[in-house]
């Protein structure tokens, strides 16, 4: 509940914000005709409040840590901004509660947000602990922006002035030149409520020479959730700066955005390594990553990568291969966009699997041949077709050796390339064959066990699919603990349960 005393008028002190009359006389002067009886201005300061307090309200979300500021708003309408530019009066009894002002939103577009009104949110904010997102509009992220590098310096240079108080950092641009250099920006400074740093740009376009610092220091032992362009990682993570060893609570770990602006790509062992020496990383997320070399000089045998989950997009085949190769254990849920998968070298081990937009070349089976997990999703695969199904009833007369043995549920999203009929004739072989286990019942118990030879596959979900017959859907229906089959194609792009927080 946002306290009574910070809506008194005599807390706000910043002369841009108002007139010199305090807010009760400008809304006393609003009363003075009749004339004005309408205008938006004439509402009461108390009805006011309740309303931007009703707007607070929604704007938050609750999480499995507590209460935090929603991060899928269109900037158009983020609160407080978008009340606070109706006019001065709605700004300035804005300005009088702190809880209002502790999502900083600052914009480094072409409606960057001015030095003096950065300076005012903070002000506003008080002493309270503070999100702060460094970003541009989703619709400004095409085009060539030569002023965006000194837009986010001026915005860090701002932000670091306050950031003992900050919970989350969030840099979302364009160029990877724009983002600060850790190494520089954040040398010697104090953090001790961050929980989450993401710096995140669309284009790698190169950057500055890192600097060299023998006794680089950065303070934020709560750090749960790291997101670096690959410079900034190789910056303060690797060799002798490894600061993932001082981060013992840090959960989840993404390195994105490096491109061959030359021939010489970063270390993949080196990266490898620094990652397998973090005392406490479950998550981690590789993202449009060139590298020099895929294979090691020695063998390598202490990199172990023990994981609860893994995303990978945009990685070649041979480095899609070595990073599958140094998972220890099983990771609970593993994500695959738009990697070259042909040339893996090993069967994954997940429990959950996730391919998406894979191209018609690929062969899921290759690193599928010999999986045990239970879920497969497939989404906007044009290499998800008919003989992938054969391949999942096949096990041959005399062979036990079915592919995906253990797969029991099917999400399939936008994908057009497979029969509906030789699916049902894979369902219905692979429950023949379970039901020949001595242990086969139709309670969900037992449905749960580990079947010897191949599972039945207990349920599928179709988004985008083609036509199902009024028969077939029956057949699912009755066969099936859970079923669903929509022809229509999915406009957005699905996410799973397991995927990050969207940023603005």
């Amino acid at each position: 509940m946002v306290s009574p005393v910070l809506f008194d008028p005599s807390n706000s002190s910043d002369e841009g914000c108002c007139p010199d009359e305090s807010l009760f006389a400008i809304y006393h002067s609003t009363q003075a005709s009749s004339a004005t009886q309408n205008f938006i201005g004439a509402l009461p300061i108390e009805l006011l409040l309740a309303i931007f307090t009703h707007l607070y309200r929604s704007s938050r979300r609750l999480t499995h840590s507590g209460e935090t500021w929603g991060l899928d708003n269109p900037l158009s309408s983020l609160f407080p901004y978008a009340p606070a530019a109706v006019c001065s009066m709605w700004r300035s009894v804005l300005s009088l509660v702190p809880e209002f002002w502790t999502r900083v939103v600052i914009r480094v577009d072409s409606q960057r947000t001015q030095s003096r009104d950065i300076r005012r949110y903070f002000k506003w904010s008080r002493n309270l602990h503070l999100d702060v997102i460094i970003t541009r509009h989703r619709d400004e992220f095409e085009g060539d922006d030569k002023k965006e590098k000194s837009n986010v310096l001026k915005a860090t240079r701002e932000l670091v002035r306050h950031i003992e108080r900050c919970r989350s950092i969030r840099f979302n641009v364009m160029y990877s030149s724009s983002l600060p250099s850790i190494l520089h920006h954040f040398h010697q400074k104090k953090a001790p409520h961050l929980q989450t740093l993401k710096l995140k740009c669309k284009v790698d376009d190169g950057g500055s020479p890192p600097l060299k610092l023998v006794h680089w220091s950065f303070d934020a032992p709560d750090l749960r959730h790291l997101y670096l362009d690959a410079r900034n990682f190789f910056d303060v993570c690797v060799d002798r700066n490894n600061w993932l060893k001082r981060l013992s609570n840090l959960h989840s770990l993404s390195i994105s955005r490096y491109r061959h602006i030359s021939k010489r790509g970063i270390d993949l062992y080196k990266l490898l390594r620094a990652i397998g020496e973090s005392p406490s990383v479950e998550c981690l997320e590789l993202k449009d990553l060139h590298f020099s070399r895929v294979r090691p000089w020695t063998a390598l045998n202490d990199i172990i990568l023990d994981l609860v989950s893994m995303n990978l997009e945009d990685l070649s085949g041979d480095v899609f291969s070595e990073i599958i190769g140094f998972v220890d254990s099983g990771p609970v849920a593993t994500r695959i966009s738009r990697c070259a998968i042909n040339a893996c070298r090993f069967s994954l081990i997940s429990y959950r699997v996730a391919f998406h937009d894979l191209s018609a070349d690929q062969d899921l089976m290759v690193p599928l041949t010999h999986w045990r997990g239970r879920t497969l999703s497939l989404v906007n695969c044009a290499c998800f077709h008919d003989d992938f199904l054969r391949d999942m009833m096949d096990g041959g007369l005399h062979d036990q050796s079915f592919a995906c043995k253990a797969a029991k549920e099917l999400y399939i999203v936008n994908c057009m390339n497979f029969s509906p009929g030789l699916l049902k004739t894979m369902v219905l072989k692979r429950r023949k064959i379970a039901r020949r286990c001595l242990f086969w019942t139709h309670d969900q118990e037992t449905l749960n066990w580990t079947f010897p030879i191949v599972a039945p596959i207990t349920l599928i979900s179709v988004e985008g699919g083609p036509v199902l017959s009024k028969k077939d859907r029956r057949w699912f229906e009755e066969n099936l603990q859970s079923f669903h089959w929509d022809e229509e194609v999915l406009d957005s792009q699905f996410e799973g349960p397991g995927d990050s927080d969207t940023d603005i």
